[in-house]
């Protein structure tokens, strides 16, 4: 028995130790394939020809969304000559849908979207997209960046690799665009101290100003959900977690609905919306008629706009959706975790939002939600916040990339 134990203790060690070889290996091949793919990409790409009047885009949601969205439908009305490419997952032909006509799509990480990257005078990013494949940016080319947050709350994370290509994109970034005095102070820590901001606010944020706007997303969701026009909406959307947990998606909805329609009155429905990486999750959820599954719709932006009240934890669309200054519940069942964990650049207790961490203060909460104490507590948070948003970012984006394009600035 003794010699059987040694022989399985030996056996798992030496598997252990073959599994760690192998891997580092792997590790190290992979490492030598990326630098041999990344020179040979420098060794084509650092030359050519720059097409004035092409703009290329990149957003780490892979699809038409985002800051980036609102900028490039702007440039549409201005310039129709323009030749706008917007790179995709290969082979995703869902992602292809709802591009407008005036925009290309290219198969991201392919020798066609390094082509198209390397001969647009133009690039706009809402992340660290543009320097991912380690393309060499050339004299004469423009990189703006619009980010994808909004006076968010929950620290920037990455691990070594996305750092590095964070500092890259500092050293290669011309314009980051910004919405708020503490945005601006949040970049210049985390990774762009050298980067020029244009404060213009966000191009996504631009509908919360029009009233016609608005009028046409809740046209728009409305028809898309079946909802009659007297329907209220309360939306649900968590954020991500790093770490995977998936214990946030425990609200009893209809309880909640319930109590919403006995506090503000009218018929109410509920679309949760999972964050894109989670969506897989949402057979956890049970959908029907008063709950709907908002994970499909295509435009984040249009949802808050048709929303009447929100619900979410730590996700940065409280800080776009506060522009409207409607009311906004934070549902933070693990805030001890999260908070210990990637963290918060403010303390949670300091933004407007009533917090609670488990059903029954929920409903506590939206019972005793007094709107008046609310709208002064947005007020007081958006002056602290130093924000600047005015409802026209994608035009002033826009005049930037025209005057770029034109040769007024560079």
């Amino acid at each position: 028995m003794g010699k059987i134990k040694r022989f399985l203790i030996q056996g798992t060690f030496f598997f252990h130790i073959n599994n760690r070889i192998t891997k580092t290996f792997k590790g190290i091949r992979k490492g030598i394939d990326n630098g041999i793919a990344l020179a040979i990409r420098k060794a084509i790409y650092s030359k050519g020809e720059i097409q004035n009047n092409k703009v290329f885009v990149m957003t780490f949601e892979n699809s038409y969304t985002c800051n980036p969205k609102y900028i490039v439908e702007e440039l549409l009305k201005r310039d129709p000559t323009l030749d706008i490419v917007w790179a995709i997952p290969v082979n995703k032909a869902k992602f292809k849908y709802n591009f407008p006509r005036g925009v290309r799509t290219v198969d991201r990480g392919t020798m066609e979207m390094f082509e198209e990257q390397s001969s647009a005078k133009i690039w706009i990013d809402n992340a660290l997209n543009c320097v991912w494949f380690g393309l060499p940016k050339k004299q004469g080319q423009v990189y703006i960046n619009t980010w994808h947050g909004s006076m968010g709350i929950k620290r920037l994370s990455g691990n070594y690799m996305w750092r590095k290509r964070a500092a890259k994109c500092n050293k290669l970034t011309d314009y980051c665009i910004t919405n708020s005095k503490f945005e601006e102070d949040v970049f210049r820590t985390e990774f762009w101290p050298d980067v020029k901001f244009v404060k213009y606010g966000h191009a996504r944020n631009d509908i919360f100003f029009d009233e016609e706007r608005i009028r046409q997303a809740k046209q728009a969701v409305y028809q898309t959900y079946g909802l009659e026009e007297d329907t209220h909406i309360l939306l649900y959307a968590p954020t991500f977690r790093d770490d995977g947990r998936d214990g946030f998606f425990n609200l009893d909805f209809e309880e909640i609905r319930q109590c919403v329609e006995d506090k503000f009155g009218g018929n109410w429905v509920v679309i949760v919306r999972l964050h894109f990486k989670d969506r897989i999750k949402a057979g956890q959820i049970r959908f029907g008629d008063k709950i709907r599954n908002g994970g499909g719709y295509p435009d984040m932006q249009e949802l808050m706009a048709a929303t009447d009240i929100g619900i979410t934890d730590y996700s940065s669309w409280a800080y776009d959706y506060i522009l409207t200054k409607r009311p906004m519940f934070l549902y933070c069942p693990d805030l001890s975790y999260y908070e210990g964990g990637r963290g918060f650049y403010y303390p949670i207790e300091t933004t407007p939002f009533p917090i609670s961490k488990d059903q029954d203060e929920m409903m506590k909460q939206i019972t005793e939600f007094d709107n008046e104490q609310y709208l002064v507590k947005v007020d007081e948070f958006l002056k602290d916040k130093g924000c600047y948003e005015e409802g026209t970012a994608a035009k002033r984006s826009a005049d930037l990339i025209l005057n770029i394009i034109k040769g007024d600035s560079k």
